[in-house]
């Protein structure tokens, strides 16, 4: 088994065994305190990655929104042009029937005789 002691030193068996329990203690101290300061830079790396995906998922979502507003405007404006051009082609038709009318009333005449 080796040994910690430096030349000269006379240890006993049971206070090397000591010393190495104790060394052994301070290192897994240690390594656990890296393994949780590691744990928690990536947690907050996380974090901070979510927050940052979750702000852009709102830019993006609020620049939809507006681009679809935009496009119910437009489509709006577009269909109250189509009811516009509707009404004026009815009574532009309404018009040019009932001049057809008049002009077949005034025309009539009377149907031809049969004569034998």
């Amino acid at each position: 088994m080796a040994s910690f002691e430096q030349p000269g030193e006379t240890e006993t068996t049971p206070s090397a065994a000591a010393r190495m329990l104790e060394v052994a203690a301070v290192t897994a101290d240690r390594l656990v305190a890296d393994a949780e300061e590691e744990a928690e830079s990536v947690l907050a790396t996380a974090r901070a990655a979510a927050d940052e995906i979750a702000e852009a998922s709102r830019n993006e979502s609020a620049r939809v929104l507006g681009r679809l507003v935009d496009e119910k405007a437009e489509l709006e404006a577009h269909i109250a042009t189509l009811h516009q051009m509707e009404a004026e082609q009815r009574s532009q038709m309404r018009s040019h029937l009932t001049e057809h009318l008049a002009l077949l009333d005034a025309t009539m005449f009377e149907p031809p005789t049969v004569t034998d």
